[in-house]
């Protein structure tokens, strides 16, 4: 195989494994994608040109999740090298299989295929409280308001790939942007519909004492009173972040 076919199966193979990992964690941004991409292509070229060069390789592959991320959070640092560590022995171990190279490939397959298991089983723990009190900050000002975490909220902003905060209109009237407004479709058992949404340019996430950063989201402004007794809906993304 050629050095150019050699580096475009894996920026492929790579661009996949990387596009479902931030997918799975909900911080989607296309550019580091490719970016990281194209350092794993290179990271995999390295050793198989010189293998004196696998150190480099190796520093390349450990800058992959902060770059990925785009800051180092340590439970998401973890959670994203792992699931980068789970695809590449699923993937590795399927092609293997393919090339009957014996039981090496069968035993990377079962290793990734139940790390991934075990993490996305871990994803959603059982907790007792659900509700947290998030803070969005946009333009300066701040709009705090509870929220209750939902694991069946699977929106998306369609061009980022980003999750969404459901909010009704009036939890937002201090924070409410002039700009920057996309239109979110979407649907339920009882029809569907479009929202307007924004991006905050903050979020924290507050329990008791505890603040942390949340994750990049958009925010979906509800004109009509969402059902039930919140006021507010969290995707399921915001269960890693209230360890």
């Amino acid at each position: 195989m050629s050095i150019e076919a050699f580096l475009l199966s894996n920026l492929l193979a790579n661009g996949a494994l990387l596009w479902a990992t931030a997918r799975a964690l909900g911080r989607f941004e296309g550019w580091r994608v490719l970016l990281c991409a194209l350092l794993g292509a290179i990271g995999s070229l390295l050793p198989a040109v010189n293998p004196a060069l696998w150190p480099a390789s190796m520093a390349l592959l450990i800058l992959t999740p902060p770059l990925l991320l785009g800051k180092v959070v340590p439970f998401l640092y973890i959670r994203a090298t792992l699931l980068l560590a789970g695809g590449a022995l699923l993937s590795g171990g399927v092609s293997l299989i393919l090339r009957r190279t014996g039981p090496a490939g069968a035993v990377c397959a079962l290793v990734g295929a139940s790390l991934l298991a075990a993490l996305f089983a871990a994803r959603n723990p059982l907790r007792g409280d659900w509700e947290v009190r998030l803070a969005l900050t946009v333009d300066g000002r701040t709009a705090r308001f509870p929220a209750l975490i939902d694991t069946g909220n699977r929106l998306r902003e369609p061009l980022s790939g980003q999750p969404v905060v459901i909010a009704e209109a009036g939890l937002l009237e201090g924070i409410l942007p002039r700009s920057g407004w996309r239109e979110l479709r979407f649907g339920s058992v009882n029809g569907g519909g479009c929202m307007a949404c924004f991006k905050p340019s903050r979020v924290t996430i507050e329990r008791g004492r505890k603040t942390t950063r949340g994750p990049d989201v958009w925010v979906a402004v509800s004109p009509a009173p969402l059902p039930g007794e919140a006021r507010a809906l969290a995707p399921g993304e915001f269960c890693a972040y209230i360890h």
